[in-house]
């Protein structure tokens, strides 16, 4: 049976996404990061300027990414493949169905690197959807901190 999908006004669905976000964005500022200190969730310093962690939510579920935003195409695949080098424990630590691009065609119309990990059995209209998404994207992104934590440093090294 196919899926009935609601249509929102663009109003309406900035609305959502707004909700969502604040919701979730409540919940993690009282999450402290791996050495106990406060950290800025939504706009996670990663300590290098074209690494970005970022997380999605739309109808097909939510995600958790790692995107390799560098202009220069030979920087962009050191430093993907010394995430390879890690692609075990990020797998192991991580929760949910991870996918690895290389070549990711992004939404801004550039070829970056993608390290998402997904929700796929979620859908960011259906409010009773909500808390599971929230909480798949809390978990990892804990666990993404903590990584960052005790390997960030062998990243930042590469600049």
């Amino acid at each position: 049976m196919p899926k009935i999908e609601a249509m929102y006004s663009k109003d309406e669905e900035k609305q959502l996404k707004i909700e969502f976000w604040g919701i979730l964005n409540e919940q993690l500022e009282i999450e402290r990061g791996f050495h106990g200190n406060k950290v800025n969730w939504m706009n996670f310093n990663t300590k290098i300027k074209q690494l970005f962690f970022r997380m999605e939510a739309d109808r097909e579920g939510a995600r958790l990414c790692i995107d390799l935003q560098f202009i220069d195409n030979g920087i962009r695949e050191l430093f993907y493949e010394q995430f390879t080098e890690f692609q075990k424990i990020l797998d192991e630590s991580l929760e949910g169905e991870s996918l690895w691009q290389e070549n990711f065609d992004h939404s801004n119309g550039k070829t970056i690197s993608r390290i998402s990990v997904n929700m796929t059995d979620a859908d960011l209209y259906k409010k009773e959807d909500w808390p599971k998404m929230h909480e798949f994207l809390k978990k990892n992104f804990i666990k993404l901190e903590s990584f960052w934590a005790g390997f960030g440093e062998v990243f930042v090294n590469l600049k």
